[in-house]
């Protein structure tokens, strides 16, 4: 994994088709910003424009200015080794490279944890970060263009600054499997997208960013919490997680949430639309989620 450093505070990177050699010592990053799975703005080095999702269609992808909103905010997560997933905050959508040929647009597109939908997030020349798809195509502005609104593409890499980027964390978001774990914590080995939450520390209960519901282990929304945005749906979740949730909480715009006893959403099925403080509806077994 690259963001994660040797005793020595170096570590061994694959040869990125930049000219250097498989295989060489360099000091381990936050290159380009990035660190580890969490929310970030990406800023674009040639255009200082960041990668946005058009609220429109909530599909396109450009590059704009900064304006510090929600869809311009990518939460970063592990998919399989040595690759990320990138979703947008404002509704999960996922990063997706929509064909494997150069000039090719990519969109925010339902997340389904597939391989168009996993990114490799590299150092570049000057200490900035490519991101690049399982067929070897990175992001790129189309023409090194400066302007609001271009549309974000994939292309082979060259590495000049028009593939470069910068990852600006913008939340302290609280990782499940920084030191210890849980004894019921769920298998890291399974294919499930982690959600992370946040430590509210006016109420020092966890919560989460932007529009989603949290569920909670304990009755009152408190003890560690398993968050999914709005928009989204587990189609089944891990095994320690299965009828542990005691308490249920909205945050932002959320219309409703649906609970399943199955999964892949079967069996007995429940629709809730506010929080529940001490119980979750009637469901003693919750094995899938849809959140609106």
């Amino acid at each position: 994994m690259l963001n994660r450093m040797s005793k020595s505070g170096f570590c061994p990177i694959a040869a990125l088709a930049l000219g250097a050699a498989a295989s060489i010592p360099v000091q381990c990053w936050a290159q380009g910003g990035f660190d580890g799975a969490g929310r970030y703005e990406i800023s674009n080095v040639k255009s200082g424009k960041v990668i946005d999702l058009v609220r429109n269609d909530q599909t396109t992808v450009i590059q704009f200015s900064p304006r510090n909103t929600v869809n311009q905010q990518w939460n970063v997560a592990p998919a399989e080794p040595g690759f990320w997933y990138v979703r947008n905050a404002l509704n999960g959508a996922a990063l997706e490279a929509m064909s494997s040929g150069n000039s090719s647009p990519v969109r925010g597109m339902p997340f389904t944890g597939s391989p168009t939908q996993q990114w490799r997030i590299a150092p570049a020349n000057g200490g900035n970060a490519l991101i690049t798809n399982r067929l070897g195509k990175t992001l790129d502005i189309p023409n090194a263009s400066t302007r609001d609104g271009v549309k974000v593409q994939t292309y082979d890499i060259n590495g000049e600054a028009n593939q470069r980027f910068v990852f600006r964390r913008l939340a302290n978001l609280a990782r499940h499997d920084d030191g210890a774990r849980d004894a019921d914590d769920w298998d890291p080995e399974r294919r499930w997208e982690r959600y992370y939450g946040r430590i509210e520390d006016r109420e020092q209960r966890w919560g989460m960013e932007g529009d989603g519901v949290c569920f909670y282990r304990e009755p009152g929304y408190r003890g560690r919490s398993f968050c999914v945005p709005a928009g989204e749906e587990v189609r089944r979740l891990p095994d320690p997680l299965i009828e542990h949730f005691a308490s249920l909480k909205f945050f932002g715009r959320v219309r409703g949430v649906e609970l399943f006893e199955e999964e892949e959403f079967g069996g007995r099925r429940a629709r809730i639309e506010h929080d529940q403080a001490d119980r979750v509806g009637d469901m003693h077994r919750i094995v899938s989620i849809r959140v609106y």
